[in-house]
């Protein structure tokens, strides 16, 4: 008796999903020495690669390599993490537009000493950022900045930043802030230049207790007020210029502060350089990619 091997044929279920697995098989797709694989998948999913290094690193007990950026909030920090994690490649930028300084770890190497040959290319992905903050002092005194208020608001912005005023001394603005409070309800009728550069306001009352009475106002031409751009810097001396406007009798008042931007950036540029007396790497101006 002759037995019958023939195979029988496929369904055409089966013959389907033969071919898909033939079509779908698996195919590495060569990309500068990475591992990558592409599948084809049924009509209306999606087609996905595979990065099988990722894969394999996010699985790992351990990462092939460090990656990611630090974000540290003082210079000592920043120093020491770079001082951690520094290699031969890494360097620093210092970017005035943002006063930050970022430490790449794992930059670029250095060219071969005959210059012929390029060192070997970093990633450029392992980093350590350092966003300087603005203080809070700073940012009250440049929030009001050229902002015209009332003399009750003016007042109260003197005194409650009296602790940063450096001449005329605290003890003086505080008592020009209690006039302003004094004369709320006065007419201002006049300026008068003094001097010395300082301005006299004649002013004369109109509440009913105290109305006819008249009297002056003195107010410096200038003050200084002793502020830290950034957490962690030394504050500095920023002057302001008092100013003035009457309007229909009411008074309302202003200060500009001169130079607020070159202050900021020097005072910036002075911890730059303290940074870099503490590192080895080199240091740059600019922004790195």
């Amino acid at each position: 008796m002759t037995e019958n091997t023939t195979t029988a044929p496929a369904t055409g279920i089966e013959a389907a999903v033969r071919a898909g697995e033939n079509v779908g098989r698996l195919t590495p797709i060569p990309e500068d020495g990475a591992r990558f694989f592409t599948q084809l998948v049924p009509a209306g999913a999606r087609l996905e690669h595979i990065d099988l290094e990722a894969l394999e690193d996010k699985l790992a007990i351990f990462p092939r390599r460090k990656t990611g950026t630090v974000h540290v909030q003082d210079a000592s920090s920043f120093i020491e993490y770079l001082a951690k994690h520094a290699l031969s490649a890494t360097e620093v930028w210092a970017d005035l537009s943002r006063t930050r300084l970022v430490g790449v770890i794992n930059a670029h190497d250095e060219a071969s000493e005959d210059r012929i040959t390029e060192g070997v290319a970093g990633h450029g992905d392992h980093r350590v950022a350092l966003e300087l903050l603005p203080t809070k002092a700073w940012q009250k005194w440049t929030g009001r900045d050229k902002q015209w208020l009332n003399q009750s608001e003016f007042a109260e912005h003197l005194e409650d930043n009296a602790v940063d005023i450096l001449n005329p001394d605290a003890a003086t603005m505080l008592e020009i802030a209690e006039h302003f409070h004094a004369a709320v309800g006065a007419d201002f009728k006049s300026a008068q230049r003094l001097s010395d550069g300082n301005v006299s306001l004649r002013y004369e009352e109109t509440t009913t207790a105290r109305a006819g009475q008249s009297g002056d106002l003195e107010i410096p031409k200038t003050f200084t007020v002793a502020l830290a751009p950034f957490e962690g810097a030394e504050r500095v001396p920023v002057d302001a210029r008092f100013r003035y406007r009457i309007n229909s009798g009411k008074l309302v008042l202003s200060y500009a502060l001169l130079n607020v931007e070159e202050i900021a950036q020097r005072v910036f540029l002075d911890y730059v350089d303290s940074v870099r007396a503490e590192i080895t790497a080199p240091l740059f101006q600019g922004r790195p990619e």
